[in-house]
């Protein structure tokens, strides 16, 4: 099983094409993310990447990608033009129109949800911002010859444009998240898509949620002693085996919750639990609510302008 993915797909990102346009004008675009993650891709031009009360941007040049683990609002502008107040950023001021066609800035940006709790462990170990610069891809990056796609796309629309955008947006996201993933030693997730005992620890989780593993077993199928088993997976993700299991086994009930009409003792027994009760306990410790009331609120929300579909 590929962890990522599952991961990923546990967590219940939806997906938003927030912007895919070319500005000829002087723009401030808001975005007001505070449950979501996401990128910035620039094609064409220079943008100025505000964060909230930061009073110095983030340049962004052409082939740049700026990667958002964690909420947060922020503005990109195509100028370096802010009016400061008590040195906090307040309304752009916006220089004289461009009269010409011509484009000074082309971006696409697009957002993944967490749209609720508990956030998975893997996204507390990234930066609030990953910064990709253009001229740290070599001719042969994957997210280069994606980047290079997009921006064909945009330049020359055809029939099915939009829907490749769109898919070349997910295969970016992902391409991101590995290059993040490779490229930092120090973090607790990064090392243990490294380790071989990790990563096969955490491929019996995911393929097995319901099973009724105990550490004693985890420790048996990779090859370690309970004890020092248990150290290293407090060392590599800090937390306990079985604590990881509990917090996987409330991230697949979520999604059955939001995706089927299904009562709440069989999500219980699907997940490995063996009665509602139990499950509705522990969801409830971990989420903030009962899985009835998640239930009825997600569905509440659904229609909602925040909630991505």
């Amino acid at each position: 099983m590929d962890i990522l993915t599952d991961i990923l797909n546990t967590a219940g990102l939806n997906k938003r094409l927030l912007h895919e346009m070319s500005l000829t004008q002087a723009w401030s675009l808001t975005f007001p993310c505070p449950q979501s993650i996401g990128f910035h891709v620039i094609t064409h031009g220079t943008a100025y990447l505000w964060q909230e009360k930061e009073t110095e941007p983030i340049v962004l040049h052409k082939g740049d990608i700026a990667f958002m683990a964690r909420g947060m609002n922020h503005h990109i502008t195509t100028h370096n033009n802010y009016k400061l107040i008590d040195k906090e950023i307040k309304e752009p001021i916006l220089p004289e129109s461009n009269d010409s066609k011509e484009i000074i800035l082309t971006l696409v940006s697009g957002a993944y949800q967490l749209w609720h709790d508990p956030i998975h462990p893997l996204f507390q170990d990234f930066p609030e911002w990953q910064i990709i610069r253009s001229d740290s891809l070599n001719y042969s990056d994957s997210i280069q010859n994606c980047l290079h796609l997009i921006s064909i796309e945009l330049e020359k629309p055809a029939l099915g444009s939009s829907n490749i955008i769109n898919s070349l947006l997910d295969v970016m996201f992902n391409l991101i998240l590995r290059k993040i993933l490779e490229n930092q030693p120090d973090k607790n997730w990064s090392n243990t898509f490294k380790d071989p005992i990790m990563l096969k620890t955490l491929q019996l989780m995911h393929n097995k949620p319901d099973k009724d593993w105990s550490v004693e077993e985890l420790a048996h199928e990779v090859g370690l002693s309970r004890s020092g088993f248990a150290l290293k997976f407090k060392q590599s993700l800090g937390d306990s085996p079985l604590n990881y299991l509990t917090t996987l086994r409330i991230f697949k009930a979520t999604n059955l919750l939001n995706n089927t009409d299904y009562n709440l003792e069989k999500v219980a027994n699907m997940i490995g639990y063996k009665d509602a009760f139990s499950f509705s306990k522990t969801f409830k410790r971990l989420v903030g609510l009962s899985p009835k009331v998640f239930r009825e609120k997600n569905e509440a929300d659904k229609h909602l302008p925040w909630r991505f579909s």
